[in-house]
């Protein structure tokens, strides 16, 4: 929604998938079967996937090749990721890891 209501492409034409709960502070959740969801996404060509903070070592355990896991918290935190992405400054995206 936020891409269509803004000018502009959010992602640069990258391949960006997300998921989450978004609360009305703007905080994003965890939920359940990010497992799944980062194989879909790689499978239906994805580079990144917007991880929740929460999901982030469960996610990591079994990353798919050629997908970044980027951890976000708020949904500020992924604006700016997909800043970085769009800019193709993502060497310092913060990324998920297992531990």
């Amino acid at each position: 929604i936020y891409d269509k209501l803004t000018p502009g492409s959010l992602t640069g034409g990258s391949f960006v998938a997300g998921t989450g709960t978004i609360d009305d502070e703007g905080e994003v959740g965890p939920i359940g079967g990010i497992e799944m969801k980062t194989v879909g996404a790689r499978d239906k060509g994805a580079e990144y996937v917007l991880t929740p903070a929460d999901n982030c070592a469960a996610a990591a355990k079994d990353t798919p090749d050629g997908l970044t896991l980027v951890k976000v918290g708020t949904i500020d935190d992924a604006l700016d990721a997909l800043k970085d992405i769009r800019a193709g400054d993502t060497a310092d995206l913060p990324t998920c890891t297992a531990s």
